[in-house]
């Protein structure tokens, strides 16, 4: 499952949705969403990870992972370059 950082700016949105097209997971859109929301969802689905697509100055700059457990917590493991999934 993938989204982006809030109030995400148009682009950002738009490499989201690409690089979750590239990887084959969904997309889920985030809006005013806490990650606390985003999580609850993701575990729901059954996924073990969530990848936020987040921006620098409306511009989309890194990927970075939320790995999901099945008892409720989360913890950031890991940030890329959005250019390692775009290339």
């Amino acid at each position: 499952m993938i989204t982006t950082s809030r109030y995400a700016s148009g682009e950002t949105r738009k490499a989201a949705r690409r690089i979750a097209g590239k990887l084959g997971i969904p997309y889920i859109s985030r809006g005013k969403k806490t990650i606390e929301s985003i999580v609850e969802q993701a575990r729901k689905k059954g996924e073990s990870e969530v990848l936020v697509v987040e921006e620098e100055k409306g511009i989309p700059s890194a990927v970075s992972a939320i790995e999901v457990n099945e008892l409720g917590g989360w913890k950031w493991t890991w940030k890329k370059k959005v250019s390692e999934y775009e290339g």
